[in-house]
């Protein structure tokens, strides 16, 4: 656990092994911290490096002979505040960032994202919903490639009193969903792309060997699946 935790402050795995090392052993020199370490001599030379330039660690020359001492542990106290003041100064052009970001996206129209990964991402913009979601073509096929991941998403989307509307293939073995109504289409209706209507933005997931997904996000590209899906539940079955 100390291991990890000096790692979050930025100190490398060799360098934790020469700090705990002299530590222990109090003043040595290079060849006893490799030796007790279990580190290479040139790879200790770089941890010491990295340790004096923290300040963790002091060098000294007695009988002619290069030592090396561990410092005050509270000195990590000051690496941690240190740390503290560069997160604070980063929190205060995070707005900055997010606006540029805004008046980029703004220009953009279409987000691609490839594989199980960037699918994740597609479901968990949905996930953000104002709006009830509009389901058709492929509706089973996410349970097929991401079983558990679908189960905790739908469990989400439950959780935020986000509602969708889906049209399913008739093939489809009937089940309840909570904030779900489901209409069947004849088996014609067939396809290995997922359509998600939702907040202005039309989502398309490709399930091949590879997934691939789409966010298109355009009025009018909106409302012409739209307008499709209203068609296909108007003539689907319950």
């Amino acid at each position: 656990m100390q291991k990890e935790q000096l790692e979050k402050i930025g100190l490398g795995p060799n360098e934790i092994k020469c700090y705990f090392s002299l530590l222990k052993i109090g003043s040595s020199s290079a060849n006893e911290i490799s030796r007790h370490s279990g580190i290479h001599r040139v790879s200790v030379y770089d941890a010491l490096r990295g340790l004096r330039e923290k300040g963790l660690i002091s060098q000294v020359t007695k009988e002619n002979k290069l030592l090396f001492e561990a410092g005050n542990p509270e000195k990590i106290l000051d690496i941690v505040k240190e740390r503290e003041e560069e997160l604070k100064n980063i929190k205060s052009f995070i707005p900055e960032l997010i606006s540029e970001f805004k008046t980029e996206k703004q220009k953009q129209e279409i987000y691609s994202y490839k594989n199980v990964a960037g699918i994740k991402t597609v479901l968990q913009e949905m996930l953000k919903s104002k709006t009830e979601i509009l389901d058709f073509g492929a509706e089973y096929k996410v349970k097929e490639f991401l079983p558990y991941y679908y189960k905790h998403w739908d469990k989400e989307r439950v959780k935020k009193q986000i509602r969708m509307k889906i049209v399913a293939n008739i093939r489809i073995k009937p089940v309840k969903i909570p904030l779900t109504k489901i209409k069947y289409v004849p088996s014609e209706f067939n396809s290995s792309v997922s359509t998600y209507i939702f907040d202005s933005k039309v989502a398309l997931i490709m399930w091949v060997d590879n997934p691939l997904g789409v966010i298109i996000e355009h009025k009018e590209v909106y409302e012409s699946y739209k307008n499709y899906f209203e068609y296909l539940w108007k003539i689907a079955k319950t």
